[in-house]
């Protein structure tokens, strides 16, 4: 991928751009392979557990914008607080055209450019703790509808916006869903506790494409193409930034639990239901997989409850802290026949580990963003070795990877 703002020195995001995408791949393949062969369920051959891996577009994947605005209300930069190697409080980098994004969120960019300018919204100033408008959150769905999300500092833009929020509805027909967050303090973090909603639906649908190549140990899926999962995301909910990706990511899980038909799942740290759902029997189906989903995000479990009762999928939700709900059910019900995680970067820590460790559980997938956390937290469950793994390229020209494994109890 050419870059611009790369070669102009103004980003480095991508830090891996100078190597070609089919190197980025190789380099991390073998990097995983390495970091996880101690793991393999064959010490002797530990890369035979290895499926090809899942490659991402070069440009134009990215699901999410993450804007930091600076400049003025008469000239409203969104982008970067400030150019590499620059301390803040200088001018902000431009970045509306960055070739990771896909069709039309730069021109979604620039009309909330021009509603900035209209409304009059001053954009935050980190140095003098002054302004309004801090950042601005855009997501865009597989079918090309946006999600718009404007952080502020206060409620206090509020009727300037709504004033001029019919003009961005009439340029953007695709814009579907539109909120205010409030973040007052002052804080390096992304956005607030408090959302407001402005315009258009609750949640944005997020059409996940069937399987085109989930793998079964190596062969192709024997239940052959899956049905498409609409996922339904609201602003404060986590949604994966390569959908394409993520769509492929979520059909290996699916075609892994079908493989191990499992009596009962649970899915942990399960976000809006990507995984749950993509395990899930119709829910007049007789002897229905029981499927649960648990997530810390109340807004989440609600995407991910009204995505099930939409695609009339039998799974349940529950808003809770992962692990000590997983400790909590098993003590008081039994654990399920497989379970499945999906854990922020720090991974899924001792107590996790040591639980899953003790619980008799035979089957766990686990897909990591973090594939060094996933070593350790590996190495704490000794009793599982690597039956399958795929590496996944969701985040290219990056040092970042998403790699997904299969466990099975051996002990």
């Amino acid at each position: 991928m050419q870059c611009h703002h790369f070669d102009a020195g103004t980003c480095r995001s991508c830090t891996l751009i100078p190597l070609p995408h089919d190197e980025q791949i190789a380099r991390a393949q073998a990097r995983y392979q390495e970091l996880l062969a101690p793991f393999a369920a064959d010490p002797s051959a530990p890369g035979a557990v290895w499926l090809p891996h899942v490659r991402s577009a070069d440009s134009g994947f990215r699901a999410t914008a993450k804007m930091v605005a600076t400049g003025t209300a008469a000239d409203p930069v969104l982008g970067l607080l400030s150019a590499p190697g620059r301390a803040p409080g200088g001018p902000g980098v431009d970045l509306v055209d960055c070739p990771l994004y896909p069709e039309g969120v730069q021109e979604l960019l620039e009309d909330v450019r021009a509603l900035v300018r209209r409304a009059q919204i001053p954009p935050y100033d980190v140095s003098r703790r002054r302004g309004e408008l801090k950042n601005v959150l855009v997501t865009v769905s597989p079918d090309g509808e946006f999600m718009l999300r404007l952080v502020l500092r206060s409620e206090k833009p509020l009727p300037r916006i709504r004033e001029h929020l019919p003009r961005l509805l009439e340029a953007q027909s695709q814009l579907r869903v539109i909120s205010a967050n409030i973040h007052p303090e002052h804080k390096a973090v992304l956005d607030g506790p408090t959302e407001i909603h402005l315009a258009g639906d609750a949640a944005l649908r997020m059409r996940m494409a069937g399987p085109t190549d989930a793998r079964t140990d190596g062969a192709a899926n024997p239940a052959g193409p899956g049905r498409a999962i609409t996922l339904q995301v609201r602003p404060r909910s986590f949604v994966q930034t390569n959908s394409s990706v993520a769509a492929q990511l979520y059909a290996q899980v699916g075609a892994w639990i079908a493989e191990i038909d499992p009596a009962s799942v649970w899915d942990l740290y399960c976000g809006v239901g990507g995984f749950a759902l993509h395990c899930a029997h119709d829910a007049d189906a007789p002897g229905a997989r029981e499927v649960i989903g648990v997530e810390i995000s109340p807004e989440a479990i609600d995407s991910a409850r009204a995505a099930a009762a939409e695609a009339h999928l039998s799974a349940t939700f529950h808003a809770d802290d992962a692990t000590a709900w997983a400790v909590r059910e098993a003590e008081a019900s039994g654990p399920p026949q497989a379970v499945i995680v999906n854990p922020p970067r720090r991974g899924i820590g001792e107590r996790l580990a040591g639980f899953l460790e003790h619980s008799g559980v035979r089957d766990v997938v686990y897909s990591s963003c973090n594939p060094r956390t996933l070593a350790t937290d590996l190495a704490a469950m000794p009793s599982y070795r690597i039956a399958a793994a795929r590496l996944v390229d969701m985040f290219p020209h990056t040092e970042h990877d998403e790699v997904l494994v299969r466990l099975r109890r051996n002990a």
